[in-house]
Formats: structure tokens, sequence, C-alpha cells
């Protein structure tokens, strides 16, 4: 009676954390699909495809038009007839070059960098990986903002603005291996109950990594938001000294950054 009890309730148990799995998995979905909507990058680029379509839309409709008006024209039409197609030619003309003005401005403004696959998709509830991919995430969208400031500003030279982005994508692509691990090795424990104690302690590590991480980032973006404000308060302008020190510290919050997602890379090899 006893046993059957206890398979009674470990089936309920696996069919319950199924459910949460599943359930997970479509919240993760759906996150996707409203991240890659109001992904920056991706509302600039579909700004500019509708804008060329628009335009080419137009300028058809204006030949078209102006077609119709020459044809008519030249049947001996009265004078009359022709003040239909002539002004949809000329508005379609006009309408037109307000999309290709547009277009040409979308083309003028700087891409925002990609986000990384590691912001999209967070680990499923209960994980010990899901707070620091968490904050991960928020740091990702405040650096996005904070990149676009400091380009547009040009508040740091082209080279190392590419350090800076290297560094927080190569920091999101291991913090999103590790999460990915931890929350393998947790399935593993949820579904073989037998296993914690081997992988409890690697979980525990590797989510201990996981936060270092999250907070080195978030370091990072703190040294940006601090560079960008003194910028617009005018402050640097005024004393290159605060310049020169708000500079350094970003470059010593990205170099700790870096330096945590080299390491974490080669233990992750010499474990492999």
């Amino acid at each position: 009676m006893v046993s059957t009890r206890t398979r009674r309730s470990d089936a309920w148990r696996t069919l319950t954390q199924r459910g949460i799995d599943t359930a997970a998995e479509w919240s993760g979905t759906l996150a996707d699909k409203l991240n890659a909507a109001a992904d920056p990058r991706a509302k600039l680029l579909r700004k500019r495809r509708w804008a060329l379509r628009l335009g080419v839309f137009f300028a058809l409709s204006s030949v078209f038009w102006v077609g119709v008006t020459a044809l008519l024209a030249s049947w001996n039409t009265p004078v009359w007839a022709l003040f239909i197609p002539s002004p949809i030619a000329v508005g379609a003309a006009f309408l037109a070059t307000l999309a290709f003005l547009r277009y040409r401005w979308l083309r003028g403004e700087p891409l925002p960098p990609a986000r990384s696959a590691a912001a999209r998709r967070l680990p499923p509830w209960g994980s010990a990986a899901r707070a620091p991919m968490a904050a991960l995430t928020s740091s990702e969208r405040g650096l996005v903002s904070l990149l676009g400031v400091m380009e547009r500003g040009r508040l740091l030279p082209d080279g190392e603005l590419r350090e800076l982005r290297a560094a927080a994508e190569r920091t999101a692509a291991t913090m999103s291996a590790t999460a990915a691990e931890v929350v393998s090795m947790e399935r593993t424990v949820s579904s073989a109950p037998q296993a914690r104690a081997h992988l409890a302690p690697t979980i525990a590590a590797f989510s201990a990594q996981l936060d270092r991480g999250a907070r080195q980032y978030s370091d990072m973006v703190s040294a940006a938001a601090q560079l960008v404000s003194a910028a617009n308060s005018g402050s640097m302008s005024s004393s290159p000294m605060v310049q020169r020190r708000y500079r350094d510290e970003l470059t010593s919050a990205t170099d700790r950054l870096t330096g945590w997602a080299q390491a974490f890379d080669e233990l992750g090899r010499l474990r492999a």
C-alpha cells in the first residue's frame, strides 16, 4: 500500500513538473515574441521597410495616373476630364516624395545593436539561474540605450565602443550557456532525486558565478550611465579630468567583465 502511494505521489510530482516546464516554455516563447516586437533595432528596420514600400507604391501609382492622363489626352478627351486623373497623379507623387524622404532620414539613423539571445529567454521559475539572468536582461536593455546615446554623442572612440559591445555580447553568451547548464542539471535532479547529492554543489557554484557575472555587467552599465549623465549635465566639457575619470571607470568595469567571461570560458573548456 505504501509503495503504491509512493508511486502515485511520484507520478503526480512528475506530471506537475512537466506542466510547470511546459508553462515556462510557452511563457518564454511569448516573451521572445514580445521582446522581438519591442526591439529598437527591429523597430527601426520595420520603419525603413514600410517607408520604402510606401514610396515605391505611391511612385508607381503616380506613374500609372500620369499614363492615364496622357492616354486620355491622346484621345482628344475634353479638358475637364483630365482634371480627374491628374490631381491623383500629383498627390501620389507628393506622397511618394515624402515617403522617400522619410526613408532617407531613417537610413541616416544608426542602427541600435542587435540583442543577444541571452536577453530573450529566461530560465523557468524556481531555477537558481533565473534571478541573475533576469538581472542581465534588465542591464542589457539599459546598455542598448546607453550605447546608442554614446554613439550619437561620440562620447567614446569607435574602437572603445566596439570593445564595450564585444564584452557585453561575450558575457551574455557565457551567462546564457551557463544558465542552460544549470537548468539542465536542475531537471536531472528533478527527474532523478538520487543525483541531487552529486549535482547540488555544481549547481550552487554555477549560480554563484552567474550572480557575479550579473553584478559585474551591472557595474559596467552603471559606469556607462555615469559617463552619459556627465556628458548631458555639461560637467565633462568644463573639466576634462571628469571625462577621463568616468572613461577610466568604464574601461576598468569592461576589463573586469571581460576577464570574468574569459576565465569562465577557460574553466568550461577544462571541465569539458
